[in-house]
């Protein structure tokens, strides 16, 4: 798992599903990410990603 308190805004990830997402704001609490879906049907879309779903830096 990813220390998601060290993703810096802007940084590509790949998140659960294989899909790519980019860092919009980071929450500083260790565990939650709000980033800007890039593939997939929900391209655009933001959400909460959780530090468990976060697999890999793109």
């Amino acid at each position: 798992m990813l220390a998601v308190s060290d993703v810096a805004v802007g940084t590509k990830l790949v998140i659960a599903g294989g899909l790519s997402a980019e860092v919009i704001e980071n929450m500083g609490d260790g565990e939650w990410l709000r980033v800007r879906i890039l593939s997939g049907q929900d391209i655009g879309s933001e959400e909460l990603c959780h530090a468990t779903d976060v697999l890999d830096v793109a």
